[in-house]
């Protein structure tokens, strides 16, 4: 507990504050000596005697003690912000109609966190007589912050006095979030979040969720392929200060139409929840904002390569099986022409003019194609044109991949 006392200044009653805290470990700093140093005896005497010092293990840098913080101190953002109030009647007389009332004044607000409600905790209190009550509050803003403790009653003469205490706390930042969107040529998105430890001492991270918005469902990557467990195991879910850990979440919208029916062309993917528990299990909690990402307009028709090999020897045939993917709403025929790259070290095996057919909305179709290297090198491979017969509108691919072609054996 960290005591924070007020005198009476004149007053019957005199408030006490007390912020409700874990203790710290006392550090112990162990002398390192030899028996061939001068007073090696009675340094070695003095430590093991050392209260400090802990039993038998004269050279561990802790304690066996534990220190109560001496200041109202500094607490982070997402913990929870307890205290204990006292108010005590020090005077000689009685009090009527005493009223505690205390808020939290923030940079934004002033919350109000007295169980009483402004209204009297007790009708009559008399000398030496004390009220008190605990007070419970999670941190959801950083910067300066004061307890504003107000005390009323009522004297001998029927006058009512009044009081106010302020009690000033810096909120810190325990982690230092920081997001980034990436789509692929697929249009699969996926999240990368980096969390930073900005604390002193090691944090247990118990969660990091992202909860997704109504327009999207998320697939956490995470999770352990052997168990359930997440890929920081509990051998290691220990966050040590200055670490930075790295999620990633698979996102996928529940409607592509929805996703892009936003005007401003921005998409509210959904929130992380992110919990954990300090050095003596002091329990802390932050969620973010609404994650955000620009929505870009959609490819009516997305090209991919399937499936193709790496490395290939020249003169040796191979294929490549190229996806089309039809993302509107809205039937496709589909007719592709191939087309070499000029001094290109590949060429199109096979009819280089031929007809797909249809593709319906949302679906894919792919379409092998052999392709024959004749030269050593990295090689683009295209040039493809596909045709859209229903509306002749044509899409242009200048290269849909490379591929490494080396020497044949001698």
């Amino acid at each position: 507990m960290e005591p924070s006392t007020t005198g009476s200044g004149g007053f019957a009653l005199s408030l006490r504050v007390m912020r409700l805290a874990k203790p710290s470990i006392v550090p112990n700093w162990p002398l390192q000596v030899e028996e061939a140093d001068y007073g090696s005896e009675q340094l070695m005497k003095y430590r093991k005697e050392d209260i400090a010092t802990a039993n038998g293990l004269y050279n561990f840098p802790f304690s066996e003690l534990l220190t109560v913080p001496q200041n109202f101190g500094s607490i982070y953002l997402g913990e929870t912000f307890s205290s204990f109030i006292n108010v005590q009647n020090e005077s000689t007389q009685t009090v009527r109609d005493v009223v505690l009332k205390t808020d939290l004044q923030t940079s934004s607000q002033r919350v109000p966190l007295s169980n009483s409600n402004g209204q009297a905790m007790i009708s009559k209190l008399v000398p030496g007589e004390n009220i008190s009550e605990v007070i419970h509050h999670e941190i959801k803003e950083l910067g300066s912050q004061l307890l504003v403790c107000s005390v009323s009653y009522i004297n001998t003469s029927g006058e009512k006095q009044m009081f106010r205490k302020y009690f000033k706390f810096l909120v810190l930042k325990p982690l230092d979030v920081k997001t980034k969107f990436f789509t692929t040529e697929e249009e699969d998105i996926f999240l990368e979040a980096q969390i930073t430890n900005t604390t002193p001492h090691s944090l247990h991270m118990q969660k990091v969720l992202l909860a997704p918005s109504p327009l999207y469902q998320v697939t956490d990557l995470n999770i352990s392929t052997t168990n359930d467990n997440t890929i920081f195991s509990e051998s290691c879910d220990y966050m040590n200060p200055d670490d930075t850990w790295q999620y990633l979440y698979k996102i996928t919208p529940k409607s592509r139409s929805a996703e892009r029916g936003n005007a401003k062309g921005v998409s509210s993917v959904g929130k992380l929840d992110i919990m954990w528990l300090s050095n003596f299990g002091e329990k802390g909690r932050l969620q973010s904002s609404q994650l955000q990402r620009l929505v870009q307009p959609s490819k009516e028709l997305i090209a991919t390569v399937h499936s193709m090999p790496h490395f290939i020897t020249s003169h040796e045939q191979f294929r490549v099986v190229l996806r089309l993917r039809n993302t509107t709403d809205k039937k496709y025929n589909l007719h592709i022409t191939l087309q070499t790259i000029p001094k290109s070290g590949l060429v199109w095996i096979g009819d280089i003019r031929r007809l797909v057919g249809d593709v319906l909305p949302g679906n894919f179709v792919d379409v092998p194609l052999d392709v024959l290297p004749i030269r050593s090198g990295v090689w683009e491979i295209g040039e493809i044109t596909i045709l859209n017969l229903i509306n002749n509108k044509e899409f242009i691919y200048t290269s849909i991949g490379q591929i490494l072609v080396g020497l044949p054996d001698p």
